[in-house]
């Protein structure tokens, strides 16, 4: 009797496996698409003085699919997102500035909110993370690539 009991709770496991796996195959919400990025910049450019701070960020156009955001984490520490809401990526609705935050970003489209720090919505109908990018930083450079 014990093994029969062992027998269904593995297989009642696997059903529930089976049907979160497809639960999440059949997400409508699209993700963030895969576009190239490599690129490197220089923080002591003028352009990119705003990096020179801790906590502080930047936008950056014409990269990812609708222009990225930098942001310094730490001394030797950069995070690199992706601009676009996770929301309804398909409206393409690239994050801004939020006035009353240094370390928020909010969609204008939906409202969501994301925390720069570990790009999780905080608030608002996003409930996927912003696309994070890859970044390596040798004390000048930043390299930033997917």
């Amino acid at each position: 009797m014990n093994n029969l009991h062992k027998t269904t709770k593995l297989y009642l496991f696997f059903i529930i496996s089976i049907i979160s796996i497809l639960f999440i195959k059949c997400d409508k919400q699209d993700y963030i698409p895969n576009t190239y990025v490599n690129f490197n910049i220089n923080i002591d450019d003028p352009l990119y003085l705003d990096l020179a701070v801790v906590g502080n960020h930047v936008f950056l156009k014409n990269v990812g699919v609708n222009g990225l955001i930098i942001y310094r984490l730490g001394i030797n520490e950069f995070i690199a997102y992706d601009r676009t809401c996770t929301y309804k990526p398909e409206d393409n609705c690239a994050v801004v500035s939020d006035e009353n935050s240094t370390v928020l970003v909010k969609c204008p489209c939906c409202g969501s909110k994301f925390s720069l720090d570990y790009g999780y919505a905080t608030e608002g109908k996003a409930t996927r993370p912003l696309k994070k990018y890859n970044t390596n930083f040798d004390g000048s450079f930043l390299h930033v690539y997917n």
